[in-house]
């Protein structure tokens, strides 16, 4: 009987390593770190790189678009991270499909802050957030609510369908937000995006500016979003 005891004792100790296993931070072969962070293991993959974060220098949260994924979105931005010294973050958001799914994404959300908050290097003063496509679901909902976590906002052909859950822009009054598309974009974006300007205005956000990229498709722009970085790194900060 006491083997018996023994021997389930083990098992269970064996089954629980495993899961703790399952949930620490791991470590590709190209220096992405991706991490598992809530109960929807695969859904709430969220990539990191580099490993540790850099200290003193930009770190960039970006959202992918519908059918993509933090860990695939990250494979963007790797070359850029390694040669204009950020850390780019890039979790995996439900809403990127769907706007209805920002309840869910909510949580994990302030998971993955957390997380950087407690794992990472980075210059606290330069934190941005980017979307492309439904990503912009995650920028304008979940990001506007972190005015003290985010320096500024790049939107890229985002999504913006007007002021649901509450949306809350009165901390972005003189913060920088950007907005891009292209000339062959998507038909809707570029209304949603006018509509995303209307409400700016409506709430007296001064800091706002909009470009449409002449022959573009609707997609991200990463190196348009790292000069946008580097351009308000050298601004200097407000008087007030």
């Amino acid at each position: 009987m006491r083997i018996h005891k023994c021997l389930a004792l083990f098992v269970f100790f064996i089954i629980s390593q495993i899961s703790k296993a399952d949930d620490q931070p791991l470590l590709q072969s190209n220096g992405v770190v991706i991490v598992t962070l809530g109960e929807k293991k695969i859904i709430n993959e969220m990539a990191v790189f580099p490993q540790g974060g850099i200290a003193n220098r930009p770190l960039l949260v970006m959202a992918h678009g519908n059918g993509s994924s933090g860990p695939k979105e990250i494979q963007r931005w790797i070359a850029l991270a390694q040669q204009h010294h950020f850390t780019i973050v890039c979790p995996t958001f439900l809403s990127a499909v769907r706007l209805m799914h920002i309840p869910d994404d909510a949580p994990y959300f302030k998971d993955c802050l957390n997380w950087i908050k407690d794992n990472l290097q980075y210059d606290k003063g330069n934190v941005f957030m980017s979307g492309v496509s439904g990503g912009g679901y995650a920028v304008w909902y979940l990001g506007t609510t972190r005015p003290d976590f985010f320096k500024g906002l790049f939107l890229q052909s985002g999504n913006f369908a007007g002021q649901y859950y509450g949306l809350d822009i009165s901390g972005w009054h003189e913060k920088p937000i950007k907005l891009i598309w292209g000339s062959q974009d998507l038909p809707d974006i570029p209304v949603q995006n006018q509509n995303a300007v209307d409400f700016l205005k409506s709430e007296h956000c001064t800091n706002y500016s909009t470009e449409v990229i002449q022959g573009g498709h609707h997609g991200e722009h990463p190196d348009l979003v790292v000069t946008w970085i580097e351009q308000q790194m050298s601004t200097p900060p407000s008087s007030n």
